[in-house]
């Protein structure tokens, strides 16, 4: 050690007239200032850190319930797609069943064209077939004459509740004459039923 420096291990007093300063001491148990900063700084930093973590969370949550919303969509149009694409295999099925018939019906008709034109053309190959019923060219036999079967005659009049016209509801009044008809009526006996049906026209 220097023996000329001098260390006194007590303070020195202060001189008439001076300010006394004391030097304080941190506290062994009390934080220093920088630590508290550094904690400070900490708790900024994890309260940023949550309310970045919330607002994630929630464009998550946003992002989930439209992703939800588009599956749900598209699974809605798969399934119409699916339903129409059936659809339309039946159909087609049904389409190429009339195609088949439409051919079948074509071709068989063009062969038996051709045949029966064959068989014109070589009457000794193959006879004729003559069609059932009346022939073209014969003589029809016309209407027949019911005039000698007994008659009864019968007069159709309308009910008066129909006796009007039925768009403008104005009364209709009989004209002269009648328009006849007969049915024919098998029974025990044939017989002839003449209907006279009077014949009505508004006023």
């Amino acid at each position: 050690m220097d023996a000329d420096a001098s260390h006194s291990l007590v303070r020195a007093l202060p001189q008439e007239g001076e300010v006394a300063t004391v030097d304080a001491e941190p506290c062994a148990d009390c934080p220093r200032q920088s630590d508290l900063a550094w904690l400070w700084q900490a708790f900024c930093k994890l309260a940023t850190l949550f309310f970045l973590a919330l607002i994630a969370i929630r464009r998550l949550r946003l992002q989930v319930v439209d992703l939800r919303w588009q599956a749900n969509y598209w699974r809605a149009q798969h399934q119409r797609a699916v339903q129409r694409e059936a659809a339309l295999a039946e159909q087609v099925q049904h389409l190429q069943g009339e195609l088949r018939e439409l051919k079948r019906r074509y071709y068989g008709r063009k062969s038996e064209t051709s045949a029966t034109t064959n068989s014109q053309r070589h009457p000794h190959h193959q006879e004729r077939r003559r069609r059932r019923g009346q022939q073209r060219g014969s003589k029809g036999h016309g209407r027949r004459n019911h005039d000698h079967l007994p008659t009864t005659h019968e007069e159709c009049t309308l009910p008066d509740n129909q006796k009007c016209c039925p768009d403008c509801r104005e009364p209709l009044e009989e004209i002269p004459g009648t328009a006849d008809g007969d049915i024919l009526e098998v029974n025990v006996q044939a017989h002839r039923r003449r209907y006279h049906r009077h014949r009505y026209r508004r006023r």
